[in-house]
């Protein structure tokens, strides 16, 4: 199961509680990283950009406020996954990796992705310097250039479910484009 969050939810503990029952909710440390962990009923919060595991009793937490926040599922192994998808950490693939990391710990061979609301190219402006290598996913438009995040994280990938809702364009989102914000909403999944 999964659900994302808006800005009248945010990441509020207790409504966030109220929405996955008895769960413990796991955040992570994020960093803009390519670090993946696996979680268990040890859990003490750590860097990383990504989190999967097998616990039934944990629900996973990624905030965001333009990121793509990712949910990972295999539901027939009974694993979840998310994933804090910004630029760096799609210029290191960490969707891949977070992928590659529940086969390799719990054997998942059918995993889903969601990619919950983000910035979408319409809004997402950014300058010729942190583009080498990924023109491909660009577009210019009198005379700026706008990054595609999620063309950059689809790409070469199968069972992808992706929100058509910009956060730049919808206010009922935080957006740090927009804003300026440090708020955030998040991105839950559990099993």
């Amino acid at each position: 199961m999964h659900f994302f969050t808006d800005r009248f939810i945010g990441i509020d503990r207790d409504k966030l509680q109220q929405k996955v029952g008895r769960k413990k909710l796991v955040f992570m440390k994020q960093t803009h990283s390519d670090i993946v962990e696996v979680v268990d009923k040890k859990w003490i919060q750590k860097e990383c950009d990504a989190m999967i595991t097998i616990d039934k009793d944990i629900a996973l937490c990624v905030v965001v406020a333009d990121c793509i926040p990712v949910i990972l599922k295999d539901e027939e192994r009974g694993v979840i996954g998310v994933a804090h998808a910004g630029r760096v950490g799609s210029y290191k693939n960490i969707i891949k990796k977070t992928m590659k990391k529940m086969e390799e710990e719990f054997t998942c061979r059918d995993i889903k992705v969601i990619f919950g609301p983000s910035i979408k190219k319409c809004c997402y402006e950014v300058g010729a310097e942190i583009i080498s290598g990924y023109e491909e996913f660009t577009c210019i438009e009198d005379g700026k250039i706008y990054l595609d995040l999620i063309a950059l994280n689809t790409n070469g990938l199968k069972d992808v479910e992706v929100s058509s809702t910009c956060t730049c364009c919808d206010e009922n989102y935080f957006s740090f484009r927009r804003d300026g914000t440090f708020d955030r909403f998040c991105g839950v999944g559990y099993v």
